[in-house]
């Protein structure tokens, strides 16, 4: 997959794919993926195939244009071999894998904050991972 900007050429190569409720990373990357099964969420990154040409700002969940590269924490339900179950994913499926990473306490952001219109969209939001501002 190639991406240009500004006259430069990026090539992602995905490490895997979205397949319905879960992923699936190539074979080649399967050792990689030792001891993710202890932890309970990950990093998932994900190149977004289907989104347009990049825009410099955008609202979330509003319409418009996005930037290629998406990222969410999933649950990890349980993983065999190079598939893991997962909750929370958010992107279609064919959806290309560029990188996964164990979520741990390194992650957490203390003394954050959201502007006001971030817990408008969480009030409108049912599935919990899906939140932005979970306070």
């Amino acid at each position: 997959m190639d991406r240009r900007e500004e006259g430069k050429i990026f090539r992602v190569k995905p490490i895997g794919y979205v397949r319905k409720d879960r992923i699936v990373v190539d074979p080649r990357w399967t050792k990689g993926l030792a001891g993710l099964e202890g932890f309970s969420h990950i990093l998932a990154f994900f190149w977004l195939h289907r989104a347009h040409k990049t825009d410099l700002q955008i609202h979330p969940k509003g319409p418009g244009k996005f930037f290629p590269i998406g990222f969410t924490v999933l649950r990890l339900v349980k993983r065999k071999g190079r598939v893991l179950w997962v909750e929370g994913l958010d992107v279609r499926d064919g959806t290309p894998l560029i990188d996964l990473k164990p979520y741990t306490q390194r992650e957490e952001v203390k003394g954050r904050w959201v502007p006001p219109w971030v817990k408008k969209l969480d009030a409108l939001e049912t599935d919990p991972l899906r939140k932005y501002d979970s306070e």
